[in-house]
């Protein structure tokens, strides 16, 4: 994430983005009628049967910039939740082709928790159908009421996801959620009841593996079976088909979504495009990213699942996904806030996607935690490269700090990087700033090198699971240093350019 500081400064809003041990996931809630079985396709036809009926008929789971136009960038770590554990998913035999629609099988007993989550995995599977083949008609058909408020919602939630390079979509387990209230068993049916599906897609072309969410759906009974009659019984994360209005634009490196105007959108797929090549030239690869463009705020902070944009409007940008330990980050998005991007330099715009792009990167060929100065850091290396623009000017807010005498006394720790917590733009200059350092003393190449040894390749197998000690390890053997002394000498650096 970056920060937003003056509007004359240069720099853009930055945002962080470390590792993160769990996966993310997201959470619906699902109406679910009382019966499973075969998909029919729109024309009626059957596409599963003998194993599907069976089910039917019996048995019982921050990176941010802060926005600051005049110099330094910031970005969050990745907020992150591990995916739902599996469950037996159910066997199907093959039929005639067409899309999915959920059959009129018979119900399973009320009572029975294992036919209500097989019910519930044959809807998904249906869904999954619907969706690879584009059956708009077979998606409506597990819905409960084509009437309802509900149905027009998931009407345009199919439209929006067709525009997407959806693939691998399934679930991976299912598990009975605690019973709705009474009130709105009383709305929805007395036998309605509740249901968590761990579920997974992947976007071809731009994630290196599937990424999970957790939907909730609440299940009713209807005469055709079960069916899903809503999604506002339980806490939703909305992943980016979510947003209203969404158009997509591309290019083989980079994928963009979102509300914002077809313009502003172009703009930046051509920002990313050049930010690519900017990656490449210094970390020798870059990966392709997703960037995620809402038109509000309100909108960035339901992405987020934030409560409220409280601290958003010091950052520009934010990269987030899963990443679980040892493992490279796959699924990450980077996430535009429209008010703080708006506000930025062309320059500033050009540092804000360069740096969150940058932590898809590296977060996705590295696979583990790095201190966030040097996350946060590098990216702003990355960033301001080829800009003619001086330590001075881009880190002006932290210099003013350091004339006062209420400069850094040590490099940057997490909660420095948190925007509820107080002003952030300063951090980043910070940070950027001891690792401009670190290139002046040991040259680009090191600097990369160091990252790559704290961030994968442990210097001594004893200290692999010690961030700190593998650290204080590379600044001894890839710099030929300690971190004491290296501290010592950017506090002094900053000292220099303070006078």
């Amino acid at each position: 994430m970056r920060a937003r500081g003056d509007t004359t400064r240069t720099s853009g809003l930055r945002g962080r983005r470390g590792h993160s041990a769990a996966d993310r996931r997201i959470t619906l809630v699902l109406l679910v009628a009382a019966s499973t079985g075969a998909c029919t396709g729109s024309g009626g036809e059957r596409q599963a049967a003998a194993s599907a009926t069976s089910h039917a008929t019996s048995g019982p789971s921050s990176t941010a910039r802060p926005s600051n136009t005049a110099g330094g960038s910031s970005t969050a770590g990745p907020s992150s939740t591990p995916g739902g554990s599996s469950t037996a998913r159910p066997s199907s035999t093959a039929g005639p082709s067409g899309s999915p629609e959920p059959s009129t099988a018979s119900s399973p007993t009320a009572d029975s928790d294992e036919a209500r989550r097989q019910g519930v995995v044959e809807l998904i599977r249906c869904r999954a159908l619907a969706l690879r083949s584009g059956d708009r008609q077979a998606w409506l058909a597990t819905v409960s009421d084509p009437a309802s408020p509900f149905a027009q919602r998931q009407g345009a939630v199919f439209d929006r996801m067709r525009l997407l390079p959806i693939t691998d979509f399934d679930q991976h387990g299912v598990e009975v959620a605690p019973a709705p209230s009474a009130a709105r068993e009383a709305a929805v049916g007395a036998d309605a009841w509740v249901s968590t599906v761990h579920l997974t897609y992947r976007l071809d072309g731009y994630d290196r593996a599937p990424r999970s969410f957790d939907a909730s759906f609440t299940v009713v009974s209807t005469p055709d079976g079960w069916r899903l009659a809503d999604d506002t019984d339980g806490r939703t994360q909305p992943q980016p088909w979510d947003i209203p209005s969404m158009a997509v634009v591309r290019s083989p490196t980079t994928l963009v979504i979102g509300s914002a105007p077809a313009a502003t959108l172009r703009d930046y797929l051509a920002l990313a495009e050049a930010a690519h090549t900017r990656i490449a030239g210094i970390w020798g690869s870059a990966l392709s990213g997703v960037i995620v463009a809402p038109a509000t705020v309100e909108q960035l902070a339901a992405q987020l699942q934030r409560p409220d944009a409280l601290g958003l409007e010091q950052v520009a940008a934010i990269t987030d996904g899963p990443i679980g330990p040892g493992s490279p980050a796959a699924t990450d998005r980077v996430y535009v806030n429209p008010q703080a991007f708006a506000r930025l330099t062309p320059d500033g715009r050009r540092v804000v996607l360069t740096h969150e792009l940058t932590h898809v990167t590296v977060r996705g060929t590295t696979d583990r935690p790095v201190p966030l100065w040097l996350s946060e850091g590098f990216a702003d290396y990355v960033g301001f490269t080829g800009l003619s623009l001086t330590p001075r000017t881009v880190a002006a807010d932290l210099l003013v700090r350091v004339r006062a005498g209420t400069g850094p006394t040590r490099l940057p720790v997490p909660d420095d990087f948190d925007p509820r917590k107080g002003i952030i733009a300063p951090t980043y200059s910070a940070a950027w700033l001891a690792v401009t350092r670190m290139a002046q003393v040991h040259g680009g190449d090191r600097v990369v090198a160091f990252y790559r040894a704290v961030g994968g390749l442990a210097v001594d197998p004893t200290t692999a699971g010690d961030p700190a000690a593998v650290t204080g390890q590379a600044f001894r053997t890839v710099l030929g240093t300690s971190e004491e002394a290296f501290v010592a000498d950017w506090l002094a650096y900053l000292e220099q350019l303070a006078r």
